[in-house]
Parts: C-alpha cells; sequence; structure tokens
C-alpha cells in the first residue's frame, strides 16, 4: 500500500511540476502520437524530462550537442529548441523507421536546419564524430547495454565544462536488484559515472532519474 501511495503521490508531483513550468505545445503532442500510431516503443522522455534537458543545454551554454537515441524525435525537439540559431545539435539511430519519423518530427518543429541525424549503429557514428569533438553536452536515451561504452566516448569527447546526461538511471527501481541484462548495464553506468574522476555527477531523482555529469575544468 505504501508503495502505491508514493507511486501515486510521485505522479501528482510530475504533474504539479508539468503544470507550472513544462509547456508541450501542438507539435510535441503531434510527436507522440506520431510515435503511438506507428507503434513506436513508449520509452521517450516525459515532458518535464524534455523541459529539463532544455535547462541543461542552457545551464552549460551548449552549442553543440548529441544524441544517441531519437526514436520519434520529440526529445531531439526539446533539445533543439534550446540551441542558439548558429547551434547543432546530432541525433544518432539506428532504425530506419524511426529515423523517417524523427525526420519528419524535426521538419514540423521548424528545428530541421539545427538538426543532423546520423542513421545506422551508434559506435560507427561516434566514431565519426570524434573528428568534429569536443562536444557541449551528450545525452544517452538509447540501448542501455553500451551505456557504459558510451559514458567512456563522452568523457573523451566532451569540452571541460561540458556534459553528459543519461535518461533512466532508475530503471523504475530495478538498479537496486537488477534482473536483465539493461539492468545491469545502468547499475554499471551509474558506479562508472560516479566513480569518473573527471566528472562531477550524481542523479537527479527526476521522472525515472536523470542521471548528470560535468567534465571538471583543469
Amino acid at each position: 500500500m505504501a508503495d502505491i501511495m508514493n507511486d501515486f503521490l510521485r505522479k501528482q508531483m510530475d504533474d504539479y511540476a508539468s503544470a507550472l513550468f513544462v509547456q508541450e505545445d501542438e507539435t510535441l503532442r503531434w510527436i507522440q502520437a506520431q510515435a503511438e500510431a506507428n507503434q513506436l516503443p513508449a520509452i521517450s522522455v516525459r515532458p518535464f524530462e524534455g523541459r529539463l534537458l532544455q535547462i541543461l543545454v542552457a545551464l552549460v551554454g551548449a552549442k553543440t550537442v548529441i544524441e544517441i537515441g531519437a526514436l520519434a524525435g520529440y526529445s531531439g525537439t526539446w533539445l533543439a529548441r534550446a540551441l542558439p540559431a548558429d547551434g547543432k545539435l546530432y541525433t544518432l539511430e539506428k532504425s530506419a523507421k524511426h529515423a523517417a519519423i524523427a525526420r519528419a518530427s524535426f521538419e514540423r518543429a521548424g528545428v530541421a536546419n539545427r538538426v543532423e541525424l546520423l542513421e545506422g549503429d551508434a559506435h560507427t557514428s561516434l566514431s565519426h564524430l570524434a573528428q568534429r569533438a569536443p562536444f557541449d553536452m551528450i545525452f544517452l536515451d538509447a540501448d542501455k547495454v553500451s551505456y557504459p561504452a558510451y559514458l567512456k566516448w563522452a568523457v573523451a569527447n566532451l569540452r571541460p565544462g561540458g556534459l553528459v546526461a543519461a535518461h533512466n538511471a532508475f530503471r523504475s527501481g530495478k538498479v537496486l536488484n537488477a534482473q536483465t541484462d539493461d539492468d545491469r548495464a545502468m547499475d554499471a553506468f551509474n558506479r562508472a559515472l560516479a566513480a569518473e574522476p573527471t566528472l562531477g555527477s550524481m542523479i537527479l531523482a527526476i521522472g525515472d532519474g536523470m542521471a548528470v555529469g560535468i567534465k571538471q575544468r583543469g
């Protein structure tokens, strides 16, 4: 009963914060509707998490952002809207179906000129993007098994003062008693993030947990 009450209260608090601070417009709702109509996995960030991403972009003054996991372009739209006019979002997506929907989303949102979508294996795309490093921010929202590898890449390719953020840091509480490869990978990522000496890190207890690390200067 206590867990049910805690979940109910948590949702109320999420709704409270969203009502005050989040403006999900018609375009963002359209993107989510397209994702549902095309039977994409319901794993996108929630509106208040999208707003959090925008705040993180602003906090580090990001102009170049990498997103691993475009899905339907929902989180990418939040990110791209927070960038300055000369900013660039590089969003990576393995699925051709998802990539096509994301491109349509960016066009509808009017941010396509700020977005470069790289279709294919993320590890291959990152190896090419390393030539354009350093980056200001890297957002992970893809296959959890690769999160530890993505973290190593982020540490090597972020600028001092840059930020790495990872969605689903709590795995709905499953990191406390990992049962699947994804659970174990997320726990391994969180532990690697905490132990990485070049980052100042923490998990923000918002939604399903947003793990963040800022690369130390000097």
